[in-house]
């Protein structure tokens, strides 16, 4: 193609809809590198073909796809592995808009009522520790399934943040500062979307111990095992 068939940048970036910024940086990440480069200047211009392209990249950083996510979408071959990118993403979105549902509902009342510093009126379990057999294979599990911050000064997962009623350690056994117990723990966790939650620890290598079921005597639950052999009580918040 000639370049005098080329777009500028600034004319591809009207085209897209992607500011200047993000094309550069795109071409950076190998996302969306122009079709030429000038050697002298750095200068760059873009086919005309790359606009739906670059339109496609807008439109899944419209919904806060992170970059590697994006790629596997526009480029993995197999339907079905960019329709999970897609599903597990809107699971993801779909829990933090739980979150600031529950936030909003949280300021509301202090609103109406007040910001009043919590008070302990009660026991409660805060910490469990836990043995693993690798401490990157649980690091990777309680990350993506739930989240958690590791905290390698203490080794534990932190849930929530002290001094909130959510805050929960789950420490891993460490010696010989984090002794761990004789064997597997269990624990139980309340979720903001069960069933999510339920599939995704799955998917992140967990064995299904209890299905998903609704009894009269508690909140919707499911029961899995991590990687190393923790059972994890899940429970419908």
């Amino acid at each position: 193609m000639s370049n005098d068939n080329l777009l500028s940048i600034g004319g591809f970036a009207l085209l897209s809809g992607l500011s200047l910024h993000a094309l550069r940086h795109y071409d950076e990440v190998g996302l969306l590198p122009p079709a030429v480069v000038d050697p002298d200047s750095g200068y760059r211009r873009y086919r005309p073909d790359q606009v739906q392209r670059a339109r496609l990249i807008g439109a899944l950083r419209k919904v806060d796809l992170p970059l590697d996510e994006v790629r596997q979408v526009l480029d993995d071959p197999d339907p079905i592995t960019r329709k999970a990118v897609l599903t597990r993403h809107q699971q993801e979105l779909a829990e933090r808009a739980h979150t600031l549902s529950r936030m909003v509902h949280t300021l509301d009342h202090y609103i109406e009522h007040g910001v009043a510093v919590p008070q302990v009126t009660s026991p409660r379990i805060v910490q469990v520790t836990i043995n693993v057999r690798s401490l990157s294979e649980a690091r990777a599990f309680y990350e993506h399934v739930f989240a958690a911050e590791f905290n390698e000064e203490i080794s534990s997962f932190q849930i929530g943040t002290w001094p909130g009623e959510e805050f929960f350690l789950l420490t891993v056994a460490h010696e010989p500062n984090h002794p761990g117990p004789a064997g597997p723990s269990r624990f139980g966790l309340l979720v903001a979307d069960l069933d999510t939650v339920h599939k995704r620890a799955l998917d992140a290598g967990a064995a299904e111990i209890e299905p998903p079921a609704d009894r009269p005597w508690k909140p919707r639950s499911s029961c899995v095992a991590d990687p190393s052999g923790n059972r994890i009580d899940l429970f419908q918040s």
